[in-house]
């Protein structure tokens, strides 16, 4: 459980979505449920982070809008300590997040969002790293350890060096042009 609104994981969906474009809160708990359906996020638990992320400075309110008979509603876009922040979020999930966890692969959701030339980098941190469990897990089993005694070993070895792999393929991609990128490299 997240010890304020903005550790919440959704704070990186919506700040993610805010980067797209400015939207009301209501648009934004639409759009999380149509990329995420899993997550199943309510209006009012979505009301209520949009409101903490505006008082950390995250998020600003731009204007209101008012379609047909509906109510009027607040517009919120990223503010520039909310770029910086998103962005750094961006970077400590790729390098961090746990392999059974969705938060690299939310991050990996903005990894445009960085500088065509840091991606690299950042994603070679997270490799290092997995390249040091696989070590670690390979060094688990030894001599007359029967296989199924350590079967999830294995079949974590199997995730990790996919992603490995995956990640080296990405990077040389990112390095040799091969994959488009954003033409506007942020807010700065």
């Amino acid at each position: 459980m997240p010890t304020t609104a903005v550790d919440n994981p959704l704070a990186l969906r919506l700040l993610g979505l805010l980067v797209e474009q400015p939207m009301h809160q209501y648009a934004l708990a639409v759009a999380l449920n149509e990329r995420y359906p899993y997550l199943n996020a309510k209006s009012g638990s979505v009301y209520a982070l949009v409101r903490s992320l505006q008082a950390a400075g995250w998020v600003t309110q731009t204007g209101v809008e008012q379609v047909g008979n509906r109510p009027t509603r607040t517009v919120y876009a990223l503010t520039d300590q909310g770029w910086r922040v998103f962005r750094e979020r961006v970077r400590r999930q790729i390098r961090e997040a746990r392999v059974t966890t969705s938060a690299f692969v939310d991050a990996l959701a903005y990894l445009g969002a960085l500088d065509r030339a840091e991606a690299p980098h950042v994603l070679r941190e997270r490799l290092e790293s997995l390249e040091e469990r696989i070590t670690e897990l390979d060094r688990a089993g030894g001599p007359g350890v029967k296989e199924i005694t350590m079967i999830e070993v294995d079949f974590v070895l199997h995730q990790l060096r996919a992603e490995a792999d995956w990640i080296r393929a990405l990077i040389t991609r990112i390095e040799d042009g091969e994959l488009a990128w954003p033409a506007a490299e942020g807010q700065a």
